[in-house]
């Protein structure tokens, strides 16, 4: 009843979520680096002082230049992420036949760059295998303005569940352990408070910085995703009352707005994080849309 599954499978909407991904995978190159400066820099540091091998003095003033190249670092990572964000906004208007906004969004991105980055993934992915039924089959059997909300239903619920675990790991990575460790090591050297704090926790501070930011960004995304699932599964219920299916076009626009802007400025999730989760995440949100879809047919046939 739409074609939605035609169309995300045609040769220009899989390019699309080919440089869509690698660009998203460069932003996480570059997150990669920050996090290497962040956590190998300062305990390299912290054992270069404790074995006299560099004053504690230039130990703090190698910490805060590590700390400087990790904000030069995130213009870079804006950038890529705001291209990426824009070719998935192309391909949802395509897909989901939506209007493109301009005046939220830009002008559209140039296919040159799309191409650019299409073939730059294509040497992992030649047949775009890994990119393949995006949106769940079962909701092409749905009139469009119907279709449509489950897509972005499930756009949100994915990326909201894929950060609530992220933020788990996190806590236990750079809290649980790294606090572990580092209190360990003092004790077993037998430091005064004041060798502790100079000697150990001042190199690891970009360390904590990092987790905190992490954290902080990660746990509010997942929050305004949740808003958004909510305001999603509001707009689907209105659907079912037969509300006004051009009303409800302009209600997913607007929601489209917004899930543009989380792509745009979220936190990217590691590529080896997301593939760990992808195949029980990827039946949990085919299992939940096939229900909205059986609901909504149930509600068409009376």
């Amino acid at each position: 009843m739409n074609k939605i599954i035609e169309t995300q499978l045609e040769p220009t909407q899989l390019k699309r979520l080919a440089a869509q991904r690698q660009l998203y995978s460069d932003a996480k190159v570059i997150q990669a680096v920050q996090i290497k400066l962040c956590v190998l820099g300062p305990p390299i540091l912290a054992v270069l002082v404790a074995c006299n091998l560099l004053p504690a003095v230039w130990a703090a003033i190698c910490g805060i230049t590590i700390a400087c190249f990790f904000l030069l670092f995130d213009s870079q990572q804006k950038s890529l992420k705001e291209k990426a964000a824009k070719i998935q906004e192309l391909f949802d208007c395509d897909v989901l036949e939506l209007n493109w906004r301009e005046i939220m969004v830009g002008p559209r991105i140039e296919i040159e760059t799309v191409e650019k980055y299409a073939s730059k993934h294509r040497r992992e992915d030649p047949d775009y295998l890994k990119l393949k039924d995006w949106y769940s089959n079962n909701v092409g059997k749905l009139p469009l303005h119907l279709g449509r909300i489950v897509c972005q239903r499930s756009n949100c619920w994915w990326d909201a569940q894929l950060r609530r675990r992220y933020v788990k790991w996190v806590i236990g990575v750079f809290f649980v352990v790294l606090i572990v460790v580092v209190t360990c090591f003092g004790l077993a050297k037998d430091w005064s408070l004041e060798q502790f704090i100079l000697l150990v926790v001042n190199p690891l501070t970009p360390v904590f910085i990092l987790g905190v930011r992490q954290y902080n960004e990660n746990t509010k995304s997942a929050m305004r995703l949740d808003k958004l699932k909510e305001h999603a599964e509001k707009i689907w219920n209105r659907a079912l009352r037969d509300a006004d299916p051009e009303e409800l076009t302009r209600a997913s626009r607007d929601l489209q707005d917004e899930i543009y802007h989380h792509r745009r400025t979220n936190s990217p999730i590691f590529d080896w994080f997301y593939n760990l989760l992808k195949k029980e995440d990827e039946e949990q949100m085919n299992k939940s849309a096939d229900e909205l879809v059986n609901e909504a047919l149930k509600t068409l046939q009376k």
